[in-house]
């Protein structure tokens, strides 16, 4: 959990617990039960959607380095390509293999 939403979950429950514990002064003041209740389930809700949260970005973090190593494999094999069709085919014939280099 981020530092941000960990700080605030943190705050919130302190403050819930306060909260309960005088419910009964601030009754007149429009905090009840109901207004408890309702912030402890979005407290808890904001931890849940956090948590998918980083683990949705571990998930991109690990799927954008295995696209980057394919992606050097791909570039590697071009390579290899490259250098095959240039050094057995005549430059006029580059074109014939997809190539637009000129050197």
């Amino acid at each position: 959990m981020s530092k941000v939403y960990s700080d605030q979950v943190a705050k919130t429950q302190l403050l819930l617990t306060g909260l309960k514990k005088n419910v009964e002064l601030l009754k007149n003041k429009g905090i009840n039960n109901e207004f408890i209740s309702r912030l402890e389930a979005d407290n808890r809700l904001a931890a849940t959607y956090n948590d998918e949260n980083d683990k949705l970005k571990a998930d991109v973090r690990t799927k954008t380095r295995q696209a980057n190593a394919k992606l050097n494999e791909v570039k590697r094999q071009v390579q290899e390509a490259k250098k095959v069709i240039k050094r057995d085919f005549e430059k006029t014939q580059w074109q014939d293999f997809g190539l637009q280099d000129k050197k």
